[in-house]
């Protein structure tokens, strides 16, 4: 949980689309878009508990699956290669919240580590995401003040981070696939191999979203083997779509397989899902780093 009995230590993968998290209690995940606040005449609940109304520092507005309807100005999500914004901020304190309040009432200090895709995983890009994270912040969140200090950030690469929820031996190739962005990631003796890896800035929901996997799929294929993947490489994939995908890598990469994260939690190891895979990752350097 942390060196100090009320610190939380958690993995926030803060994805255009979803965040997920994953501390010593389980795992969460909440749609990430964000829209202005409006007066609402009819009140629907579209997210079965994930809408929020929100304020923090005299931004008001609506996130969750209520904002996905909402945003006039379409998608709710603020897609690109850095993460270095306020959006993300507000994601994480949302995400931060929910956890809280799901698993672990009264917790109010934390130790996380998030991620940055490949390739805006920079020391400056690192610096300016743990700067707008780290600190103590006030967000209201559904008329309630909730008070969240994060005393410690470290940031993880996507892709990379997410080898780490199912570690392996030798030479390994990540296929991350985002909503805006596809990580594909090489660790070799569990070390980020800088010049077999990029990030390829299109992704699930903005290349056409389910219903253009086949077009995604090739998109993959062809940006891999710029970085020299061999057909016999040992391939994990891991993101939202990953069960639609993996029939269609296999074609080209043939021991694509998902990857399945083990969580390390209180009461034991859980599998989960592989659209956690970064978010365990993520947690798994945050426990070995914090305690």
């Amino acid at each position: 949980m942390g060196k100090e009995t009320n610190t939380l230590v958690l993995g926030i993968d803060a994805g255009n689309y979803r965040a997920k998290v994953a501390g010593p209690y389980g795992v969460d995940s909440y749609r990430t878009a964000i829209c202005d606040w409006f007066e609402r005449d009819i009140v629907e609940d579209f997210g079965k508990g994930d809408d929020m109304e929100f304020a923090l520092k005299g931004r008001r507005g609506f996130a969750g699956t209520l904002a996905s309807y909402e945003d006039q100005y379409g998608g709710g999500a603020m897609y690109g290669e850095s993460k270095a914004h306020e959006d993300t901020l507000i994601r994480v304190l949302l995400a931060i919240n929910r956890y809280r309040a799901l698993y672990c009432p009264g917790f109010s200090r934390f130790k996380i580590v998030a991620g940055q895709p490949i390739i805006s995983h920079s020391v400056d890009e690192k610096t300016k995401l743990a700067d707008l994270l780290r600190g103590e912040h006030v967000i209201t969140v559904n008329g309630v003040r909730q008070r969240i200090t994060i005393e410690e950030v470290g940031i993880a690469a996507e892709g990379t981070g997410a080898f780490m929820s199912q570690p392996q031996v030798g030479v390994v190739r990540i296929i991350d696939v985002g909503s805006g962005t596809v990580n594909c990631a090489t660790v070799a003796d569990k070390r980020h191999i800088n010049n077999a890896s990029k990030t390829f800035n299109y992704g699930v929901e903005t290349s056409g979203g389910r219903d253009n996997i086949d077009g995604i799929a090739r998109g993959i294929i062809r940006s891999t083997t710029q970085l020299k993947w061999k057909r016999t490489d040992k391939v994990f994939v891991c993101g939202g779509v990953t069960e639609e995908l993996l029939p269609l890598l296999a074609e080209h990469y043939p021991s694509a397989q998902a990857i399945i994260p083990q969580l390390n939690a209180l009461d034991g190891v859980h599998q989960h899902l592989p659209t956690f895979a970064n978010a365990i990752g993520f947690y798994e350097i945050a426990r070995l780093t914090y305690g």
